[in-house]
């Protein structure tokens, strides 16, 4: 399967909309938007456990997101700093990123190009 073929696969199964993706300039990368990420995650059911935070200071976080489909359980991590993101909520941003990363994880959208807006700044839509 396609980049493009998985992407309208995906479309199609959650009911996503021409404002849930974009094709990424200049990676050519597929991205969701992160509200598309959570309607993903409700539709399939996916339980996110409450991060453990292994960082926590002014300018970086760093945490662990663990999250279940089924019988499969998997853990990646979230981060955000003064170098890698704009918005100065990092708490806040290292959450959504490491959520968004566990889910598109889970439903195997990293083999096929394809991932969430807030997991780089270059990657919202019309960004340049």
């Amino acid at each position: 399967m396609t980049n493009e073929e998985k992407i309208k696969e995906l479309a199609t199964k959650y009911d996503l909309n021409k404002d849930d993706f974009w094709k990424h300039a200049q990676s050519g990368k597929w991205i969701l938007s992160h509200d598309a990420v959570t309607k993903i995650a409700h539709i399939e059911n996916i339980i996110v456990a409450p991060p453990q935070i292994l960082n926590s200071e002014r300018d970086f976080v760093r945490m662990v997101i663990t999250a279940k489909k089924g019988d499969v359980v998997m853990w990646t991590t979230g981060e955000a700093d003064s170098k890698n993101c704009q918005n100065k909520y990092y708490l806040a941003m290292a959450e959504k990123r490491g959520k968004d990363r566990i889910i598109l994880s889970l439903i195997s959208a990293y083999e096929y190009g394809i991932y969430s807006d807030v997991e780089a700044d270059t990657f919202k839509k019309g960004a340049k």
